[in-house]
């Protein structure tokens, strides 16, 4: 696992989906062409193409050409190389997830992936207490911890996580997430998934019905 709690960059070009994060402080920087650019505000502002993105929300971008973002506070971007994802921004966040997730956490989905198989953008909940059970994941995961404090367990090496800090778990990590006496959320990066919407199955053909 690496993590940033400032200024820099984790940089993942060299894994099976290519993606780079960037923790901006005070700066203006240019999105990567033919990419998607995934954002979280934490503190202050970003603003992009005219759009002003406020503290505690999120938004991507979709790159053909570089985008200049300036970032007044902090704000995490996690670009996506190579794929043409979808204009979206929201928040704030929720005081909860929509969905279950393993352990009595839960999650809701901030960025769909506009198709089965893409990147998506996720909020986890933690509630205190909590100690998850060891897991993997296929790919790569990124993010920040947008409230709380909490730790992440490699299995010998316990890394304190705080809000604010931005990490990089790396594919097939073994891992888990625990809480005592503080809630935490983790804006959580996926660069792939097994879930979305195809032209066979999608709501407005699913709710279509033929005479």
């Amino acid at each position: 696992m690496e993590t940033l709690t400032s200024t820099g960059i984790i940089d993942r070009r060299n894994t099976m989906y290519p993606s780079i994060l960037e923790y901006v402080t005070d700066n203006t920087i240019e999105t990567h062409p033919y990419s998607t650019s995934y954002g979280f505000v934490l503190t202050g502002t970003a603003v992009y193409n005219g759009v002003t993105v406020s503290s505690q929300k999120w938004f991507s971008i979709a790159n053909e050409t570089p985008t200049q973002v300036t970032v007044s506070g902090k704000t995490v971007i996690i670009t996506r190389l190579g794929f043409i994802g979808q204009n979206t921004m929201g928040g704030p966040l929720e005081k909860t997830g929509r969905l279950t997730y393993i352990d009595g956490c839960s999650d809701s989905l901030l960025v769909y992936p506009p198709r089965l198989g893409d990147a998506s953008l996720n909020a986890l909940y933690f509630p205190e207490s909590i100690d998850q059970t060891f897991h993997i994941h296929p790919s790569i995961r990124m993010g920040i911890i947008a409230k709380g404090s909490g730790i992440c367990d490699l299995k010998g090496r316990a890394i304190p996580l705080t809000e604010g800090t931005a990490f990089c778990l790396d594919s097939m990590e073994l891992h888990r997430f625990k809480t005592v006496d503080s809630k935490m959320v983790v804006i959580a990066y996926h660069p792939d998934g097994d879930w979305g919407p195809t032209d066979h199955n999608h709501i407005m053909i699913n709710r279509t019905y033929m005479e």
